[in-house]
């Protein structure tokens, strides 16, 4: 865990999380009674400032959006995505089939991926119970998703007996499942290419909360939609204002004059 260039200065985050690791380690070795007590809680790292949340404004996302149009489906929908509802990267690689509802337009959020080392992609439960959520996309994107659907049967007849049948929505060409990394690189490769703006694929996350607030929607909401917020407080305010949610994001696609 601790392999790495020595000679690079380790930013306050890494440390806390060595410090971390550390005091867990010997906290289990307090409970087997292997030493007598943790050296560990002595040890105070400095904490750690979060830098202020980066996201674009909605002059911004009209630019990207209009650059998409030129963009491979599959890409163009999970973009989309991440704008519409806030997808964590993990969280967007590992939505299967039957985990959209084309009829209600609701997405069940209940699993994510995520990349280890030596193991490869790996998939779990979301980090919070909060993560666990049901949220409603979109009819923009909800179309976005059927077209994309329509594409990969398409590629499942091109392909035959070499279609790879993998079980979750976002596919390379053949059907074989897409890295974890994916969205990220690409997304990084986008920007660049059309001469965006920096953004990262997680920033996607706070320019959809952005677009809500700015248009009127209570952070309560907004929150509990990116699986931020305490579930049991906030589930039944959200799931009465998910349509409205939704409607509003379908708005704005119809400033831009993209809707469906």
């Amino acid at each position: 865990m601790f392999k790495g260039n020595t000679e690079k200065k380790l930013t306050r985050k890494t440390i806390r999380n060595h410090h971390i690791v550390i005091h867990s380690i010997l906290s289990t070795a307090v409970d087997w009674n292997i030493i007598v007590n943790n050296p560990a809680e002595r040890a105070k790292p400095q904490k750690v400032t979060k830098p202020k949340a980066k996201y674009y404004n909605d002059e911004q996302v009209a630019d990207m959006l209009d650059c998409l149009k030129s963009e491979p489906l599959m890409y163009m929908t999970m973009i989309y995505l991440a704008i519409d509802i806030g997808l964590r990267e993990g969280e967007l690689t590992g939505l299967k089939c039957e985990d959209i509802n084309f009829d209600t337009c609701e997405i069940n959020i209940n699993k994510q991926r995520h990349y280890i080392t030596g193991y490869g992609n790996i998939e779990g439960r979301p980090k919070t119970d909060a993560g666990v959520r049901t949220v409603t996309a979109s009819k923009t994107v909800i179309s976005l998703l059927k077209e994309y659907k329509k594409q990969q049967n398409e590629n499942r007849l091109k392909f035959g007996t070499a279609w790879q049948n993998g079980k979750y929505v976002f596919l390379h060409e053949d059907g074989s499942s897409i890295s974890t990394q994916l969205p990220y690189k690409w997304f990084t490769k986008f920007l660049n290419r059309h001469n965006l703006p920096k953004l990262t694929f997680h920033q996607l996350r706070h320019t959809n909360a952005s677009l809500l607030i700015s248009s009127g929607e209570d952070i309560v909401t907004v929150s509990g939609r990116l699986g931020h917020a305490d579930k049991n407080v906030t589930s039944h305010i959200i799931k009465s204002k998910e349509a409205q949610v939704a409607n509003k994001m379908d708005e704005f696609y119809c400033k831009l004059k993209i809707c469906t």
